[in-house]
């Protein structure tokens, strides 16, 4: 005679039939949903309150592309898994010091595949906004050497192509342009010496070169300039996929691509992109 199942063993079996049929008649993990016997409640995923603070900042913002970076932000989070209801309820915070500690939280908090998005949209926040130019309510860049210097290495090198582009148009062009060129590459001077730090040991020496174009006079050299910081703000944007376990060093990144955008603005101005770093809007 066959043994009998033990009651521990139908337990299960029940256990299982019914998340099977909640499952199968669609039944959504909610954040108010009642609570359904063994269907356990959704956890909220990293970082939540935060990036829902940005979403509700970005919302209510008037800096233009504002709306559009809050669509990819509520796409990613919906991506995410967070649910519609939830996404419904982001609001934003009632003052620049919350707004400001909102994306930083966000950026040392979200999960990796949203780092990216999340270090982009906290550095276009501070370039476009007048809660970016604050100062006082950001973090303030670091002064020591990163425990990813390979990661610095590689803004550094980007830091570098872009001066050497800027030198070249003040050595071969005269007046207004010659002038704003050179002074573009010393204020950029001060930016890779800290990169140089934070790289450490992983600093690589000069190269021996870079691809330029034939012509860099008058209207063609400025384009190059302009192309050569919009490549910069996409090589600071990828640093970010590389920086997980250091958040430190991810929001640090946010201010290297505001303070590059500022030079540029000064002598190179851009085209305003949905979002710095995305190498999308090239001259």
């Amino acid at each position: 005679m066959p043994a009998r199942p033990s009651r521990r063993h139908l337990l299960a079996a029940a256990l299982t039939l019914s998340a099977s049929t909640l499952a199968g008649c669609g039944v959504r993990l909610e954040d108010d949903a009642p609570d359904i016997p063994f269907v356990p409640k959704r956890e909220p995923i990293p970082g939540e309150s935060a990036l829902l603070a940005v979403l509700g900042a970005l919302e209510s913002g008037d800096a233009q592309h504002s709306s559009q970076r809050a669509d990819l932000l509520r796409t990613a989070l919906r991506g995410a898994q967070v649910p519609d209801a939830v996404l419904a309820g982001a609001t934003a915070p009632t003052s620049p010091a919350e707004v400001a500690a909102a994306f930083e939280a966000s950026v040392r908090e979200c999960g990796p595949g949203l780092l990216r998005l999340v270090g982009q949209l906290t550095a276009t926040e501070r370039i476009v906004s007048p809660v970016g130019a604050k100062a006082a309510l950001w973090t303030p860049p670091g002064t020591g050497a990163w425990s990813a210097g390979a990661v610095a290495t590689t803004a550094l090198d980007a830091t570098r192509a872009t001066m050497y582009a800027l030198e070249v148009v003040a050595g071969q062009t005269t007046g207004a342009v010659a002038k704003a060129a050179l002074t573009a590459s010393q204020e950029l001077a001060a930016l890779s010496i800290r990169q140089t730090t934070a790289a450490g040991d992983a600093v690589q020496p000069l190269p021996l070169g870079y691809v330029r174009p034939e012509d860099v006079t008058g209207a063609a050299g400025r384009e190059w300039v302009v192309g050569s910081f919009i490549r910069l703000q996409a090589a600071y944007a990828g640093c970010f996929g590389r920086l997980d376990s250091d958040r430190d060093a991810a929001l640090e990144v946010t201010h290297w691509m505001a303070t590059a955008e500022q030079v540029s603005r000064s002598h190179f101005p851009q085209t305003l992109p949905t979002l710095y770093g995305d190498g999308k809007h090239q001259p």
